[in-house]
């Protein structure tokens, strides 16, 4: 009953992992390499709540191999968002778990020759339910790594609570966010204390993974938005501190966009528009998601469709196509108003203009 209870678990965790990967895939924007990253995570904890799922014991010497990534990915996902100095050091040491970890993987696999030196490194035993004993030796290394990724995650959240001071609401939500991240890593490793000392081990061993996957996934899934296009900015020291760069002028902003009809210049881009307000493009898009809760894409979009609807009014554009009308708002061709003309006002362009060449 109860691996019964484990298995329908592990197998709930891969779809979870499918839904954040889809997550990261479709609203992660750049840099490429933390994308990467955090697509990593979702399909590494899916692939060992695969495995464990089917209990499929030809793939078990793989399971420290995904798990080592797991870590690792967690290592260079805080690397490159808030120390990039650290990021070759990190990766270093990211190459030397991963080699350890496959060194393991072909020892057990026979694939490297027995003898007294590769024997340390066999594990002694493997369950029809995954659960695998290994030697002590392995065991210490494993408890040193989650030691050293701890340590790592501790002094980047130090760094990050008592030494960076950034009276902003970006700080505040990757310090919070950073935090939950902190408290697993020590959760981590006061579990695999605990999971010595019980008589269940193979029971603990199980709620460990199946708690970390959930922590990590549901973590990725709910990380701050503005990681999604502004990640690449966030590194301490650098465009990270708004108290350093000018607030948006409200007055300046709805003069231009608004009144001057910025929002009908087809080349009309979040990086063009800060420079016109002279402030930066992470402020002005915070700005734009405060106030309106939407986008700047979207708030342009929402503003073209508007306006369209209202030179549909005027006499002066009667004669005009759609295609030209369309043009006349900003967008570079009717296909192009179609959408955000349904998502903004419902129904299609076309039934709008039979609509006001009805007599009135």
């Amino acid at each position: 009953m109860t691996m019964s209870l484990i298995t329908n678990l592990y197998f709930s965790v891969v779809v979870l992992a499918l839904i954040v990967l889809v997550d990261v895939l479709l609203k992660f924007k750049k840099p490429l390499i933390l994308k990467f990253f955090f697509s990593l995570l979702p399909v590494s904890i899916g692939l060992i709540a695969l495995i464990n799922s089917t209990a499929a014991i030809e793939y078990v010497y793989y399971l420290a191999v995904l798990k080592t990534v797991m870590a690792v990915t967690v290592l260079n996902i805080f690397s490159s968002l808030y120390f990039p100095r650290f990021k070759k050091s990190v990766l270093i040491v990211t190459l030397v778990m991963l080699l350890f970890t496959v060194f393991l993987m072909l020892v057990n696999r026979d694939i490297i020759a027995r003898g007294p030196f590769a024997d340390m490194f066999r594990t002694i035993s493997v369950d029809e339910n995954l659960n695998v004993k290994i030697t002590p030796l392995v065991r210490s290394i494993r408890f040193l790594y989650l030691f050293f990724v701890a340590l790592i995650v501790g002094y980047f959240w130090y760094v990050i609570y008592f030494k960076v001071n950034l009276n902003n609401v970006y700080y505040e939500k990757i310090r919070t966010w950073t935090s939950f991240l902190f408290i697993l890593s020590c959760l981590l490793i006061v579990m695999n204390i605990i999971v010595r000392f019980v008589n269940n081990a193979e029971l603990w061993a199980n709620g460990i993974t199946l708690f970390i996957s959930f922590y990590l996934l549901i973590l990725v899934l709910k990380r701050p938005s503005f990681l999604n296009t502004a990640a690449k900015k966030i590194a301490f020291g650098h465009k990270f501190n708004l108290e350093q760069e000018a607030e948006i002028d409200e007055l300046a902003f709805l003069r231009i966009f608004i009144d001057q009809h910025y929002f009908t210049n087809k080349d009309a881009s979040l990086d063009d528009l800060a420079s016109c307000l002279k402030a930066s493009p992470q402020n002005l898009s915070f700005f734009i998601n405060k106030k309106y809760n939407m986008t700047f894409s979207d708030l342009v979009n929402k503003n073209r469709v508007n306006y369209f609807f209202e030179i549909v009014q005027n006499p002066d554009h009667q004669n005009f196509t759609i295609d030209a009308l369309a043009k006349e708002v900003g967008f570079s061709s009717r296909q192009h108003l179609n959408k955000p003309f349904k998502k903004f006002h419902g129904g299609n362009p076309s039934d709008l203009i039979e609509a006001a060449l009805l007599p009135k």
